[in-house]
């Protein structure tokens, strides 16, 4: 079963199209999905109302095949720590380059 909860991003309003528009991102178990929403309303509109709209909005863009919306992967498992690969002391080279000066 996926289970995801939604995030409304910066909120605006344009004034041109009347209406509200943010980024609603969905966490769900197969990544985050931000989806581009906008709410037709006036100005003065409840922010609760706004925030309906707006989540009514994505959801619909988010089960059609139609609208702005961009998947992230959630992070693969880290694998076993491994040591790095043994380095030679930086004096080594040093004392090979007094070895070879002196040969």
């Amino acid at each position: 079963m996926i289970q995801s909860h939604a995030q409304i991003g910066n909120l605006t309003y344009n004034a041109g199209e009347e209406c509200y528009e943010a980024l609603v991102t969905f966490h769900t178990d197969e990544g985050r999905l931000r989806v581009a929403s906008s709410f037709q309303s006036p100005l003065d509109a409840s922010e609760e109302r706004v925030r309906r709209g707006l989540l009514a909005n994505a959801m619909k863009t988010r089960s059609s095949s139609e609208g702005l919306r961009a998947r992230l992967m959630p992070r693969a498992a880290q694998g076993p720590f491994r040591e790095p690969p043994a380095r030679s002391h930086p004096y080594d080279s040093f004392a090979w380059l007094r070895w070879m000066r002196a040969a």
